[in-house]
């Protein structure tokens, strides 16, 4: 037998070969931290069905070791997992025991959003006045993908999309800083929407953000404002029926 050729596994042989051990050791952690996040992208997903769902109410508590356990994975994996949620709006901290909890609003909060959203999305409406064509025409885009999410995703896939129509509205002003600032808040709005959203009341929203495209690209800014007026005071009105008390936990 001949005898193994023990030279190609020094570091030395590696450094001079076309990979460098350095290379080498970095390639293999560029794909450990890829395995990682595809897991934590999984994990997120659970998470996500179930507090949208409703399994997980408003105001559990979430704690790492918990979920790790649960769903039999690490740690450093869950937190991940945890930090996506809480950026999508789903889970907040507990301002006074900082403990990470499903997000619950209150009614108070919520009316208090909401008066912000009527501050940026009307002023977005009369932004649109001066809008080029293909500006208004990203907001159209955003009205049919709205139908085509509802036909694949239920509620769920409506409330999303309607935050993206509701985002690209914003883009009109001009300004990352207020699109960002109207981003967090249609988050923290996100979970309670989706409760307070039935198939039912889709058709009916739907045809109304049609209506609302149209007023846009027809140039009836006034009656666009006033549509919109509307259905954010609604909103407000609903979203609010459903939130929790002033003081969770």
């Amino acid at each position: 037998m001949a005898p193994t050729d023990t030279r190609r596994y020094r570091p030395e042989d590696l450094a001079s070969s076309s990979l460098s051990l350095n290379e080498c050791r970095k390639r293999a952690e560029q794909m450990t931290r890829i395995e990682r996040e595809t897991v934590a992208d999984k994990c997120a997903a659970v998470l996500r069905d179930r507090i949208l769902s409703g399994t997980v109410r408003p105001g559990t508590a979430v704690t790492e070791v918990a979920v790790a356990d649960e769903l039999g994975t690490s740690r450093s994996t869950i937190r991940q997992a945890l930090n996506t949620l809480m950026l999508e709006g789903l889970l907040t901290r507990h301002p006074a025991t900082r403990v990470l909890q499903v997000t619950m609003l209150s009614a108070e909060a919520v009316h208090d959003i909401y008066r912000a959203r009527r501050f940026l999305e009307l002023g977005s409406v009369d932004a649109a006045a001066t809008a080029t064509p293909e500006q208004i025409a990203r907001i159209t885009e955003a009205v049919e993908d709205l139908e085509k999410a509802v036909a694949n995703n239920g509620v769920a896939g409506y409330v999303e999309a309607d935050m993206r129509c509701h985002c690209a509205l914003v883009s009109l002003l001009g300004s990352q800083h207020l699109s960002a600032a109207h981003a967090e808040l249609m988050a923290k709005l996100r979970l309670v929407i989706t409760q307070a959203t039935t198939m039912e009341e889709v058709a009916a929203e739907l045809a109304e953000h049609k209506t609302f495209a149209s007023l846009l690209v027809s140039g009836s800014i006034a009656a666009a404002r006033e549509n919109l007026a509307a259905r954010l005071d609604k909103s407000a009105d609903e979203v609010a029926s459903l939130a929790g008390p002033p003081n969770p936990l």
